[in-house]
């Protein structure tokens, strides 16, 4: 017999599994991947540990080559399911935290960790959603199927192999995004530009330059090591530049010469104006150095071409669409040694955007600088349409949740699994005016929100569980 579903009865036990799966430093290692585990340990483990609640909760679970999982309530020979997909993959821990990012700490009523809500926490909000309908025993037509990937942050092919696998959801939504609903996600390009290296004299060099862990992130940290006859002076020269912009930086002597280290702020890459981007600050410090042709035509490519054009202007791929709005640039990875340098760009694109036509003009440009686009891919852009019954179900779950009447859907330059969809969109679990800080250091999350966005998760599941084809 059916009971009232309670998500609150599992309080305790929700932060407590929250708190297990936090303290998994699940970042992609591709140095360690192998057959079983092919993002690395940290992912494999994740994505073991949800699926191991699964299992002592009584329910049906499975493990997919080690890309993805699920874990599963409903009549099991229902034809169809309803799609929840969150990741237990993270972006890495960068900068200086105020605790230990693998820890989940809470204060004033607040967690804090890497994963609080991108998307560990948003995640086991959905699995305790899942839980409190199998408790109340909850009659579903549907399976509810709660899909777990473990390469959201590097590329999505947990995805890609697990469409390979299994069959496609009737419908379904991320909980990876905001509240209240978003219909409409950019399409992306990521493209990496590459820079050749050629010897030459200059009295000073540009031995490397690193920024950057991920595409999707504002590198929060930027080093370049000088080397050369006069590499002292004009390490200074740099090192006044950044003192009169106020830019933290530190400077050290090393084998293989003088390193300058700046500093500036993460920030989530689909909103890069959003951080403070410091491989744009150490090369506006460079940019005056007599280096050679090749590692000057680096700094220039950051400090010029670049530097702060978040609508990719300078590169001729500004777009703007009434749907999803402005176009936005990236660059989140740069490297730059011996062999010579690659930068990268997370281009998100409106909605109406040709990802092909910008992807040639984009080859076209670089190619005008000399440069060459080494590795190109684009991911298609979500639209589903507001009025379509399933929607309109989230829609109203939430309102209903929090007391609102005909809240406006939104649109997002953020890419999540909804975009492996047939039909789908992104379901929260970030609350309206409340900051998202994902990729952020001390990312954080109210608990309060966290228990709310899974009653609300329970309901919408009760409620797709049973949806009308």
């Amino acid at each position: 017999m059916m009971s009232e579903i309670n998500v609150r009865a599992n309080k305790e036990s929700f932060l407590a599994d929250l708190a297990t799966l936090i303290a998994i430093p699940s970042t992609k290692d591709a140095s360690q991947a192998k057959e079983g585990a092919p993002f690395g340990p940290g992912p494999l483990a994740a994505l073991e540990k949800l699926l191991e609640f699964g299992q002592r909760d009584g329910f049906r679970t499975k493990m997919l080559q080690g890309y993805a999982g699920y874990i599963e309530y409903g009549p099991e020979d229902a034809e169809d399911y309803i799609a929840v997909l969150g990741h237990v993959d993270v972006v890495p821990a960068t900068g200086k935290w105020s605790h230990d990012p693998f820890t989940a700490y809470v204060e004033d009523g607040t967690l804090y960790a890497r994963g609080a809500i991108d998307d560990k926490g948003p995640t086991m909000a959905a699995y305790y959603a899942l839980k409190a309908l199998k408790d109340a025993a909850v009659p579903v037509k549907h399976r509810i199927r709660l899909v777990i990937g473990s390469d959201e942050e590097s590329g999505c092919e947990c995805m890609e192999k697990y469409n390979e696998l299994e069959p496609m959801s009737l419908f379904g939504f991320a909980p990876d995004a905001e509240f209240p609903l978003i219909f409409a996600e950019k399409g992306q390009i990521r493209a990496w530009i590459k820079l050749p290296q050629q010897a030459g004299d200059a009295p000073v060099h540009l031995a490397s330059f690193y920024s950057g862990e991920r595409i999707n992130m504002v590198p929060d940290h930027a080093y370049a090591v000088l080397s050369g006859p006069e590499a002292e002076k004009w390490s200074e020269k740099a090192q006044s530049e950044l003192k009169a912009k106020n830019i933290p930086f530190t400077v050290e002597k090393t084998d293989e010469g003088i390193k300058l280290t700046a500093k500036g702020k993460s920030y989530h890459g689909s909103v890069p104006s959003g951080g403070v981007n410091a491989a744009f600050l150490l090369a506006e410090a460079l940019k005056d150095l007599p280096l050679v042709p090749t590692e000057q035509a680096f700094v220039q490519l950051l400090s010029d071409t670049l530097y702060n054009d978040f609508a990719g202007e300078r590169l001729g791929i500004k777009f703007h669409d009434d749907v999803s709005g402005d176009l936005t640039v990236n660059v989140g990875v740069v490297r730059f040694g011996a062999e010579g340098g690659t930068v990268s760009l997370d281009i998100r694109c409106p909605i109406k955007a040709s990802l092909d036509e910008l992807s040639e003009t984009l080859k076209k440009s670089v190619e005008k600088l000399g440069l060459s686009i080494s590795e190109l891919g684009t991911s298609d852009p979500l639209y589903m349409d507001p009025k379509h019954p399933a929607v309109q179900i989230l829609k109203k779950v939430y309102e209903k949740h929090m007391a609102l009447d005909d809240v406006e859907l939104l649109t997002s330059g953020g890419g999540t699994y909804a975009q492996y969809l047939d039909a789908g969109v992104a379901f929260g679990a970030c609350m309206p005016n409340y900051p998202y800080t994902g990729h952020e250091v001390d990312e954080h999350v109210r608990v309060e929100d966290l228990f709310v966005a899974s009653e609300i998760y329970a309901d919408a599941m009760a409620e797709l569980g049973n949806l009308e084809k």
